[in-house]
């Protein structure tokens, strides 16, 4: 019922998009008007995005001491990018990346706990730039009193998100867990299962060195993405106001996180169109830029997935029953 839900969302928002707020004859026009050279930088742009990450992710996974090489990791995360695209939302790629990255050798428990901070961070730096991104829209558009409130509520959300994630680190997360599960449960496979994910997570925390480098990448690789962004316009011609860039795509990369709709399509070009209507960019041509950079993210994983299913096989990937309770004899990749 809910993946129904989110594809009669999407659907729905992007019929009022398409018929309300845009110009699909013009959407096209800008479309046309890609100039190849800035299209290869946006494109080489997007491919440094997805290594930082695959890289970042690998800090994670070395502290639990695995050494697995980038363009492993790299197979993995576009892989799960491809298989999100044709499997159901229920599924996710985050939840193909466990699977996947089993046949190099990493437990599911370790994968679950380095998805978790991953997760964790990464909502704490989009926090971050999106607080940034209102004190920007409040300097730009003075006048406007909307976004005192939004920068109010957003400031207090980073400082409750930060809290939580400090946390949940502790043993005092854990328990409090615990203490909402009957007493007859406690001992059960489930329950043990868990505190074996909250030591590996908890565990994470304690490389101190490896977890700031992995928060400051996490932070220049959104700075990336918007400067992917930029890359797209300009390729497209579409002239832009860098201040309002900076501002509209972690706005709508935030916003777009809501399991509101399929990968956030129609919540993010919603977002992402008002931003920049503000900066005097037509609906139109930030709807381009849009569309331009979802292709142009598939035209980098594409490559990736094919490395990795000309090895593994085409199938999708499969959960194995008990994974997380593997013998962690495996700690490299062959």
């Amino acid at each position: 019922m809910k993946t129904w839900l989110r594809i009669i969302v999407t659907l729905l928002l992007c019929a009022l998009l398409l018929i309300y707020v845009v110009d699909v004859d013009a959407v096209l026009v800008t479309l046309g008007n890609s100039d190849p050279m800035w299209t290869g930088v946006a494109l080489l742009a997007f491919l440094i995005d997805r290594v930082l990450m695959s890289y970042k992710w690998g800090l994670l996974l070395k502290i639990r001491g695995y050494s697995i090489s980038l363009a492993q990791k790299l197979m993995v995360y576009c892989s799960a990018m491809m298989w999100g695209l044709a499997l159901p939302s229920t599924v996710g790629a985050d939840g193909i990346r466990v699977m996947l990255v089993r046949r190099f050798g990493v437990r599911v428990d370790d994968t679950l706990a380095t998805i978790l901070v991953e997760r964790g961070i990464g909502f704490v730096v989009a926090l971050m730039t999106a607080v940034a991104s209102l004190i920007l829209l409040r300097a730009m558009l003075p006048n406007d009193t909307a976004y005192d409130y939004a920068l109010a509520l957003g400031v207090a959300g980073l400082l409750f998100g930060i809290t939580i994630l400090v946390f949940s680190f502790t043993d005092h997360a854990l328990n409090s867990v615990l203490r909402l599960v009957p007493a007859r449960f406690r001992d059960s496979k489930a329950m043990r299962l868990l505190e074996r994910l909250h030591e590996a997570y908890a565990s994470l925390a304690s490389d101190r060195p490896r977890i700031a480098a992995f928060s400051v990448l996490t932070l220049v690789e959104h700075l990336v993405v918007i400067a992917c962004y930029g890359l797209v316009a300009r390729a497209l011609e579409v002239p832009f106001n860098p201040v309002f860039m900076f501002a509209a795509v972690p706005l709508a990369i935030l916003v777009s996180r809501l399991p509101i709709s399929l990968d956030g399509i129609g919540v993010y070009e919603g977002i992402f169109i008002a931003i920049m209507a503000l900066g005097g960019v037509k609906p139109a041509d930030a709807l381009a830029v849009s569309l331009a950079a979802r292709a142009l993210q598939i035209v980098v994983w594409f490559p990736w997935w094919l490395m990795l299913v000309a090895r593994t096989g085409v199938r999708p990937p499969v959960a194995p029953v008990a994974a997380a309770s593997e013998s962690p004899n495996i700690r490299t990749s062959t």
